[in-house]
């Protein structure tokens, strides 16, 4: 029978050879590299294995070494420097988890408020910095000519299909609200730090400069209004969340994005049979293979799907960059 560690390490190589090809290929050549590397590195492989499985994760992994100093650069050049900093990844892997805050995403969440007038009250799962419950403070441009939200606003580009419906203004949010399991300070320098991390490097393997720009934008947004943001669990806090939000507006919105798939099944179909009972606009962005409804046949398995209040309505790219609704696939 083969060894509990060297399996492990298989599986680990297996998955980081498996994301390299699915995720990472056409997304960032880079960090399909270094999945790659670590796929065929042994001694490399089998250090991963050793952490708890939830914190194996690629992303995960890569901006732990990238706050540890390992480079932008191929592997060939950083194999050395990931396993000399092994140490310093390891800990931050243990301490730290994925929060990829992608304020970019608003453009495609903002949609699922085309019918609604404000003011409301604004919750977010899986807030992260929050930088997500600021929609009224950006403006949004929907394709040529399809803009919402006032001009001297920062702006969020996405690619629309025709039939995406648009507010004529975002609502006044009067208050917003989130909860984490470890909520992140828009205003402490280490959150900004790993955030940034978190980016993947673009085509070219360099820094992703647009989306660092929006990541600084929406810290900026976050530090002057902060929100009121619980650290627990989403399915022991998310009830006080929505009691306390319905004080300060008679609607009230509770949305996320890549939050459900880190709970189990279970959980997930406690938190949908909640969202439908509560009374409130629910906009759930995730993973198609994240099962919290009707199947959307008309999504692939890497999109993400729009919900409103449980039915798929459009699908979506993960980091914000274009919507197509249902009516046009």
């Amino acid at each position: 029978m083969e060894p509990l560690s060297t399996a492990l390490s298989s599986a680990v190589s297996t998955s980081y050879e498996r994301w390299a090809h699915h995720e990472a290929d056409a997304a960032s050549p880079l960090y399909a590299g270094w999945a790659r590397g670590i796929a065929a590195d042994d001694a490399l492989a089998a250090l991963l294995a050793e952490l708890p499985q939830r914190k194996r994760q690629p992303n995960l992994v890569f901006a732990a070494a990238r706050t540890s100093g390992v480079p932008l650069a191929p592997w060939s050049a950083v194999r050395d420097a990931f396993a000399s900093q092994w140490p310093r990844i390891r800990a931050t892997v243990l301490s730290r988890v994925t929060q990829t805050n992608e304020a970019r995403r608003l453009a495609t969440l903002v949609p699922g408020l085309h019918d609604i007038r404000g003011p409301i009250a604004l919750i977010e799962v899986g807030a992260s910095a929050g930088l997500c419950l600021y929609p009224d403070k950006w403006r949004y441009r929907f394709g040529p000519g399809k803009y919402v939200g006032e001009a001297n606003r920062p702006l969020l580009e996405t690619d629309a299909s025709p039939s995406v419906p648009l507010p004529a203004e975002v609502p006044q949010v009067v208050w917003r609200g989130g909860v984490d399991l470890n909520p992140l300070d828009p205003a402490d320098p280490a959150t900004k730090e790993w955030l940034e991390a978190l980016i993947w490097p673009n085509a070219h393997g360099e820094p992703d400069g647009e989306r660092v720009d929006v990541l600084r934008t929406g810290l900026a947004i976050a530090r002057r209004d902060p929100a009121h943001l619980v650290k627990g669990d989403l399915l022991e806090e998310i009830e006080g969340l929505v009691t306390e939000a319905k004080r300060h507006a008679r609607r009230v919105v509770v949305w996320h994005s890549a939050v459900l798939a880190y709970l189990d099944e279970r959980d997930r179909t406690a938190f949908a049979d909640f969202m439908r009972a509560s009374g409130v606009r629910w906009i759930s962005n995730e993973g198609k293979l994240v099962d919290v409804g009707p199947a959307a046949p008309w999504a692939d398995p890497a999109d993400f799907v729009l919900r409103i209040d449980g039915q798929p309505v459009a699908r979506t790219n993960p980091h914000g960059r274009s919507i197509d609704w249902a009516s046009d696939l």
